[in-house]
């Protein structure tokens, strides 16, 4: 299968540079999956799964929101922030949707949108996690 170069950049993680024969992203308007000689497009993304396959292995990251930008040979993914599934803290992604529906419960709570933005990460958090384990099923 053809690859193609797949960059990921957010403000405080290092940078991911590798050829993969595909990637699934979290789209705003619904997951899209893209491979080699995929026809150019941008997009915005929100908190969700990427799941990377590279000569048959597959990765699964936690992506937060950001912009992909899909051309015929690369994939550039710029987002806020993005975790493989393997070094996801469980137990701080819990504290964190107990948390946020806490506050969006509060009717004094000013910011309900950042509350429902740290829920959702939250819960892509922890659904990366559980695609990641599937696979070493």
């Amino acid at each position: 299968m053809k690859t193609f170069k797949l960059q990921v950049v957010a403000p405080d993680c290092p940078a991911v540079t590798e050829d993969a024969t595909s990637v699934v992203l979290p789209g705003e308007m619904g997951e899209f999956g893209v491979m080699a000689g995929h026809v150019p497009f941008l997009s915005t993304l929100k908190p969700g799964v990427m799941r990377v396959v590279k000569d048959g292995h597959r990765s699964v990251y936690f992506l937060a929101e950001g912009f992909a930008e899909v051309n015929g040979n690369s994939v550039i993914v710029l987002a806020e922030a993005y975790e493989k599934a393997e070094d996801i803290d469980v137990e701080a992604a819990q504290k964190a949707i107990q948390k946020a529906g806490e506050k969006l419960s509060n009717q004094e709570t000013i910011d309900d949108e950042a509350a429902r933005q740290m829920l959702a990460r939250a819960k892509a958090r922890l659904k990366a996690v559980e695609e990641a384990k599937s696979l070493k099923k």
